[in-house]
């Protein structure tokens, strides 16, 4: 929860200088090479066998994280941390209704109480309340289309993320999905026929850097935890990122918060943790 609401409150500053791709490109690559590092000193120590009939599992983890990641980080690019990053962080509850699905993990009175929860809370962040009662119309805020993406393909790809790492524990899944995303980025940025680095903007090394590092960390964490327990447990803690990355927000990037986005952010962290009850 620390980590990724710190990567994505990084974040958020980075897309607004180097655009979604870029951000994401080199974060992944960053977070890769310090996954690398581990990886080299650990080699003997992991499990090999099951690698090649978890690829495909990993690539749709990989294409997913992608689709959810450049979706996220142009919400950011154009909206607040504070609207974006609480709807994002609703892929807990997807992973929940994916493993209540097909993983047949049962849901109690509590965690149906915070589904609600989460939808009102998506609800009341996505739109301008008085103007809706105003006008009668349903205007989307800016970033709420992003956030919802975001959502789904986290929640998508973190629920296919079970599998792969109860088969091959907490580590290997995630730096070979990661490898896999570093691959498909690669080829959209050359289909953009685009630049890695960028002549005109300077580069912020240290601050990529940082969100690869608190980014990977979220992940092996994740992937150390639904090794180990069920995901409908897991996942809905791990996604109460937004509310590290709304604090941050609201102390450096000074964006303010009504009491539509309080109510809001208020009712998705409150859903997310009593689904995990």
């Amino acid at each position: 929860m620390f980590f990724w609401g710190t990567a994505i409150f990084l974040a958020a500053i980075a897309s607004r200088k180097l655009g979604n791709v870029l951000t994401l490109f080199w974060m992944q690559l960053f977070g890769f090479l310090i996954g690398l590092v581990y990886f080299i000193f650990n080699l003997n120590s992991f499990s090999y066998v099951f690698v090649s009939q978890n690829l495909p599992v990993l690539l749709l983890v990989a294409v997913f994280q992608v689709i959810a990641y450049l979706g996220f980080y142009k919400g950011l690019e154009k909206a607040e941390v504070s609207l974006v990053g609480p709807i994002g962080a609703a892929w807990g509850l997807v992973v929940a209704i994916l493993s209540v699905i097909f993983l047949k993990e049962s849901l109690g009175a509590s965690q149906v109480l915070a589904i609600g929860l989460i939808v009102v809370g998506i609800v009341m962040l996505s739109i301008n309340i008085p103007a809706f009662l105003k006008s009668q119309k349903v205007n989307l805020l800016v970033g709420v289309k992003e956030g919802v993406i975001a959502m789904f393909g986290w929640g998508i790809s973190l629920f296919l993320l079970v599998f792969p790492s109860k088969d091959l524990g907490w580590f290997l899944p995630t730096i070979i999905f990661r490898f896999l995303a570093l691959l498909i980025l690669v080829a959209y940025i050359i289909y953009l026929k685009g630049k890695f680095i960028p002549n005109k903007k300077e580069f912020p090394l240290k601050l990529l850097l940082a969100i690869g590092l608190f980014d990977v960390g979220g992940f092996f964490a994740y992937s150390f935890g639904v090794a180990g327990t069920q995901a409908s447990i897991v996942a809905p803690i791990g996604s109460a990122f937004a509310l590290v990355s709304v604090i941050l927000a609201k102390v450096f990037l000074k964006e303010k918060i009504d009491r539509n986005k309080i109510i809001g952010i208020l009712a998705i962290v409150g859903g997310l943790i009593l689904i995990s009850s």
